[in-house]
């Protein structure tokens, strides 16, 4: 694997990252506490709202009655919940991954220690997946050397990034396997559905213009819009642009940090909420596709952050999409919102399980000493 040298960043980067760490935090103001309550407590209302509405649209439609979760298939929830915890591993795999090429020392027990930290983080803060990579760039920065603050922060920015470009591009990988059941799903759901497709072509579009934006800065055009965008955000673009070109020699990390994506997180979440189906019934055995897809387009709408988590819009539109799948199902009396609330509680049961982590790694509690000064 190619090592990048350059660990050292500027000190003003230095000095916020290190204020991200565990420790004494300035004294938040009552007005400023009382908005973060406030969000929470919407965006709880919000999750708990939907997920009310479509129990009560799924019951006043009939396809609720004669739901019994007690009748599941302990088993197949087994390999679920284990799918889940890989899905984590490979999260963490492919960060550490982006940590060995800055040279930052971290090991993978302590990545998927931080990674699942996160995912528990995301399900009790306000920021959702935002506040859990907050945390978890909190934990890595009192981790590592002063030096290398910046740098194994940023990491966690190109973790995201790298997911980003793997979710997207498995969304459209999905997309034939679940087209013609779109026509059949709620007219809404297709409507939304078709704006978040739109909105993971925008996002491919954007991180292929941010990786060869070099390139296209010999067009007058982009240049100009590249200093509309540095003036705008104080130059904090300019900043984000050049971190990112220094990646520019770790092409095999970033594709291999794609390839995760869409095999070892993706297509496992996949393959996470088909044991979940067939826990139900082993009828549904033969939509394996659709239900892969369901999940996916489920995820990207769980990106947005209305939700705790992406509950409730994540199962919006996986209800949606199985729901249309079932029904070419003879006789299958499987509620498509009864697997898709049973998924939502494997989600949160892997976000609990970071909790442990949390609890039991005291890691974070040791800082990181300086790396030694060379010699004379």
């Amino acid at each position: 694997m190619t090592k990048n040298p350059k660990n050292d960043a500027a000190p003003a980067a230095q000095t916020a990252s290190g204020s991200a760490a565990p420790g004494p935090m300035p004294e938040e103001s009552a007005p400023g506490k009382a908005v973060v309550f406030l969000k929470y407590a919407v965006k709880i209302l919000v999750t708990a709202g939907i997920v009310a509405i479509l129990i009560y649209t799924s019951k006043k439609h009939g396809t609720f009655d004669g739901v019994d979760f007690s009748g599941l298939n302990w088993a197949w929830l087994a390999a679920a919940f284990l799918l889940y915890l890989v899905h984590l591993f490979v999260n963490a795999w492919r960060w550490r991954l982006l940590l060995a090429y800055r040279a930052i020392p971290c090991s993978l027990f302590s990545a998927f220690s931080l990674t699942t930290q996160s995912f528990f983080f995301s399900l009790v803060m306000p920021g959702g997946a935002i506040g859990g990579d907050v945390i978890r760039a909190g934990f890595l920065a009192y981790r590592v050397p002063k030096g290398q603050k910046f740098d194994g922060v940023f990491t966690i920015l190109m973790d995201r990034f790298t997911g980003m470009i793997g979710i997207f591009l498995t969304v459209f990988l999905a997309l034939p396997f679940a087209w013609r059941y779109l026509d059949a799903a709620d007219p809404r759901a297709k409507l939304l559905t078709f704006a978040l497709l739109g909105a993971s072509a925008a996002g491919l579009l954007a991180a292929a213009v941010i990786f060869l934006h070099k390139q296209l800065e010999k067009i007058a055009f982009f240049r100009w819009g590249e200093d509309l965008g540095a003036k705008l955000s104080h130059g904090f673009s300019t900043k984000l642009l050049n971190a990112l070109d220094s990646y520019s020699g770790a092409t095999k990390e970033i594709v291999w940090c794609v390839i995760a994506s869409i095999l070892g997180v993706n297509f496992v979440l996949g393959l996470c909420f088909y044991c979940v189906c067939l826990a139900f019934s082993a009828s549904l055995a033969p939509l394996f596709a659709p239900i892969v897809a369901a999940i996916t387009v489920g995820n990207i709408a769980g990106l947005i952050p209305l939700t705790m988590s992406g509950i409730g819009l994540r199962d919006y539109f996986v209800a949606a999409i199985l729901g249309a799948a079932l029904a070419e199902l003879p006789d299958c009396s499987v509620a498509a919102l009864a697997p898709t609330l049973v998924m939502t509680g494997v989600i949160i049961a892997g976000g609990l399980f970071g909790g442990f982590f949390f609890l039991f790694d005291s890691a974070y509690k040791h800082k990181a000493s300086a790396p030694p000064k060379p010699e004379d």
